[in-house]
């Protein structure tokens, strides 16, 4: 998650509340916990392109319906998952480090969650952009090695509607709202929900995932 402009340095409370409201394992965990059951997915040793993962990674179980579902993951665990579910390795040079990621099995789609808390201007709107280019550098690792049909990858952007939509600044120190600004980021969201990728503002939209209560 990539938070202000300035790094790390500058996070507070609040871009940790954030940061914990949008873990996708936990809400599934907790809001989800009559339908759906999480456990620990194996890793086999000759699926472990990125060994020293140390990120989640869990099995999706239903409940109701007796059937595993899907893997929950993120970072660079998510090439290992990869590679166990599809037998799928990167193709490009660099290993992208997804916030959240979802293999939904039932769906055959993999939902990629890129997130993005600001408590200010800075930096971080110019990198909006490319949100669209990695979108389709995740695609790619699918076109380019299976044969069809292809796993689609849907792409999301989590946005924190204090800045992003209701423009308040926060004081570092005590993380509380200092001034309300006028913010217009239209022109940012159209550009991206023209590249395919789906925008959400603190929580995440469950349909859209396939996730039934």
């Amino acid at each position: 998650m990539i938070e202000n402009g300035t790094g790390g340095a500058n996070t507070n409370l609040n871009g940790l509340a954030f940061e914990r409201q949008t873990d996708l394992a936990h809400h599934l965990a907790n809001d989800f916990n009559s339908r759906y059951e999480l456990a620990e997915y194996p890793i086999k040793r000759e699926n472990l392109v990125k060994k020293g993962a140390k990120d989640s990674h869990f099995l999706v179980h239903d409940r109701i319906n007796n059937e595993d579902i899907g893997v929950v993951t993120k970072q660079f665990q998510f090439y290992n998952v990869l590679k166990q579910v599809y037998g799928i390795k990167n193709i490009h040079h660099k290993f992208w480090k997804p916030d959240e990621a979802f293999f939904n099995f039932k769906r055959r789609t993999v939902f990629i969650v890129e997130k993005k808390y600001q408590n200010g201007s800075g930096s971080v709107d110019e990198k909006l952009f490319g949100l669209n280019a990695k979108r389709v550098l995740y695609q790619e690792l699918f076109n380019r090695q299976m044969k069809e049909p292809v796993i689609p990858v849907e792409f999301i952007a989590m946005f924190n509607k204090s800045w992003w939509l209701d423009g308040q600044t926060l004081d570092k120190v005590t993380g509380e709202i200092k001034k309300t600004q006028s913010v217009d980021y239209h022109d940012y969201f159209d550009s991206l929900r023209n590249n395919g990728v789906r925008i959400m503002f603190d929580h995440y939209e469950d349909w859209y995932f396939g996730l039934e209560s």
